[in-house]
């Protein structure tokens, strides 16, 4: 089963940004940086993949698809974001076979 039927699944708005060091005299403060911006499909888990991501690194986490050939290469480092909130990148899983599609993990910076 395709990760995408249609093209037009990919309907909400994401941006991959990087957190760079901001320049002024206060060191440690970073600003975002948009790298680039695409369409993405947000997959919900469904209850049996929430009941057994509970109590590891991928609980409370978001499956966002994209495709595959984007105008930058995407990293652990950039975040993603997604209607106004800050998600950091958990694991990057490239399709190797038909080369359309990527799934992206993320999950909010806050939790």
């Amino acid at each position: 089963m395709p990760i995408v039927n249609r093209a037009v699944e990919l309907n909400e708005r994401i941006s991959i940004v990087e957190m760079r060091a901001a320049p002024g005299p206060e060191p440690g403060e970073e600003e975002e940086t948009e790298i680039f911006s695409c369409w993405a499909k947000v997959r919900t888990m469904n209850i049996q993949d929430v009941k057994a991501n509970t109590g590891t690194e991928y609980e409370n986490t978001i499956e966002v698809v994209i495709r595959q050939q984007q105008d930058a290469t995407i990293t652990n480092q950039m975040k993603v974001r997604w209607q106004d909130q800050l998600y950091n990148i958990v694991e990057i899983n490239p399709d190797y076979a038909e080369k359309a599609y990527m799934v992206l993990v993320i999950k909010n910076k806050d939790l």
